[in-house]
């Protein structure tokens, strides 16, 4: 970057265009943060009816004592 004579209006330019950088980026964190709680809130709590959603179903019966 030179400076001259519009110095002053280069610089303002420059901050506006990092402001809206920065305001984008703002957007897309508080879009993934609220994909995450929701991501969150699906798999750790309980549903309406006292089911658990984060289930694993086995295909076979385990057998917790063995011989």
């Amino acid at each position: 970057m030179k400076i001259g004579v519009n110095w002053h209006l280069q610089f303002r330019m420059i901050i506006k265009e990092l402001e809206e950088r920065l305001e984008e980026k703002t957007i897309k964190l508080q879009i993934a943060e609220r994909k995450l709680k929701k991501y969150e809130n699906n798999n750790t709590r309980t549903t309406g009816n006292g089911k658990d959603n984060n289930v694993v179903k086995f295909s076979r019966p385990v057998f917790t004592t063995r011989d």
